[in-house]
This record gives C-alpha cells, structure tokens and sequence, in this order.
C-alpha cells in the first residue's frame, strides 16, 4: 500500500511542476499579446469614441494578470505540500 502512495505522491508533484511551467509561460504570452493589444488600439483610434477598446483590453489584462497569480500560488502551494508528504514518507 505504501509503495501505491509514493508512486501517486511522485506523479502529483510531477503533474504539478508540470503545470506550474505551463501556467508561467500562458501568463507571460497573455501579457505580451495584452500589452501588444492595448498598445495597438491606442496609436490606431484617433477618434475620440473608440478610446474605450484601450481601457475595457486593459481591465481584462488585469484580471488575467491577477488570475493567473492566483493559479500560480496555488500550484506552488500544491507543490510543497506534496514535497513536504514526500519528504514526511521517506523520513
């Protein structure tokens, strides 16, 4: 039984490390493409009416930001508790 344990405890942590380098490279692509975006949007609207797109791409860029923050600490969080079981069960 133990050894059933260890081995779902080593492919937890694998899957969250895994997740964990993917999360880091979905938020810097979201960034950049927001970033890209809100800057484009910015030199193309000269008409006083379309300067709301800038605005409305940067709240989404916030809130993809901060979510993003959130699933990274929770997969860091996830993280060390399977590290600290894994070190527990081998000490």
């Amino acid at each position: 039984m133990k050894n059933e344990e260890d081995v779902f405890i080593r492919k937890a942590l694998a899957s969250a490390e895994k997740a964990e380098r993917l999360s880091r490279l979905k938020e810097i692509a979201a960034t950049v493409l927001a970033f890209g975006a809100v800057i484009w949007l910015t030199e193309r609207s000269s008409k006083p009416e379309l300067r709301l797109e800038p605005l409305l791409i940067g709240a989404g860029l916030i809130a993809a930001v901060c979510t993003a923050k959130i699933k990274r600490l929770i997969n860091e969080n996830t993280k060390a508790v399977l590290q600290a079981i894994s070190d527990q069960r081998r000490g």
